[in-house]
């Protein structure tokens, strides 16, 4: 059904080139760093665009295209509040940009000023996940070491 919404209706809209995913429908490391999200964001389908590579003019005025918020992993609904410009969404959008700022400054902390190893830094967050509500299984360990390795390179 979406398909020929589209197919049809993209006649009528103003639709441009997606400026977060430069119309490829995917963002990739380039993006990321260019958009000055690389601690934020990972490459896959861009939730600018929905991977479609083109988005209407007016939501350049709407939602900024470096907004760390608007992934792939919040809900459809979600992404239209945000778009709309839902004062709540908009809202949970600052406390995600304000919870990942924090979660990298701790993470540089721990590594350069208490002079934590990055597998310490994993096991605390492990050791501390039920009490603050961060949760991780074996499977996520590896990546969960990476991201803080990239974190540390990132803030060298």
């Amino acid at each position: 059904m979406s398909f020929f919404k589209n197919l049809f209706d993209s006649e009528s809209k103003n639709l441009i080139e997606c400026p977060r995913c430069l119309g490829k429908g995917q963002v990739d490391q380039d993006d990321i760093k260019r958009l000055g999200n690389e601690l934020r964001w990972r490459p896959g389908r861009c939730a600018y665009c929905t991977g479609t590579g083109k988005v209407e003019a007016e939501m350049l005025d709407k939602v900024a295209v470096d907004e760390a918020y608007l992934t792939t992993t919040i809900s459809s609904i979600e992404r239209k509040k945000l778009i709309n410009g839902d004062l709540d969404a908009i809202k949970r959008g600052e406390m995600f940009a304000e919870t990942m700022d924090n979660f990298i400054e701790e993470i540089t902390r721990l590594y350069f000023e208490e002079k934590m190893e990055v597998d310490k830094i994993v096991q605390l967050y492990i050791k501390g996940a039920p009490k603050s509500g961060f949760k991780i299984n074996a499977s996520q360990k590896a990546e969960f070491v990476d991201y803080i390795k990239t974190v540390i390179a990132h803030k060298r």
